[in-house]
């Protein structure tokens, strides 16, 4: 029997021997048990999110499928807000071909 007890003791001397193991240390319980809460809660936050998602979805297509399309309407309007301000304009100028000076020759046109 005292030859067997040996390693088993060894065996558990090494188990206990490393505190920094999660499960061993009450504070390590309680840390675990935290990560598993919060990974819980968000599965279940993506999960929930997911079935709003497609029930919204549902809905919309239920919408569009009873939607009759209309004939497409166009409406225009032209209204002068008054006071508005406008560029000012100047007056035509007109211009004479008869007013082109002799040095110029055919290919080039007159300079107004």
């Amino acid at each position: 029997m005292p030859k067997r007890a040996l390693p088993v003791f060894l065996i558990l001397l090494l188990a206990f021997s490393f505190s920094d193991c999660a499960y061993t240390t009450a504070g390590g319980r309680r840390e675990m048990a935290y990560r598993h809460y919060v990974q819980k809660q968000i599965k279940q936050r993506k999960r929930a999110m997911a079935r709003a998602q497609r029930a919204a979805n549902r809905e919309l297509k239920r919408k569009m499928k009873s939607v009759q399309p209309s004939e497409p309407q166009i409406t225009t309007t032209i209204e002068s807000a008054p006071g508005s301000w406008s560029e000012p304009v100047a007056p035509p100028v007109t211009v004479s071909a008869s007013g082109a000076t002799a040095n110029q020759t055919e290919n080039e046109p007159a300079q107004p």
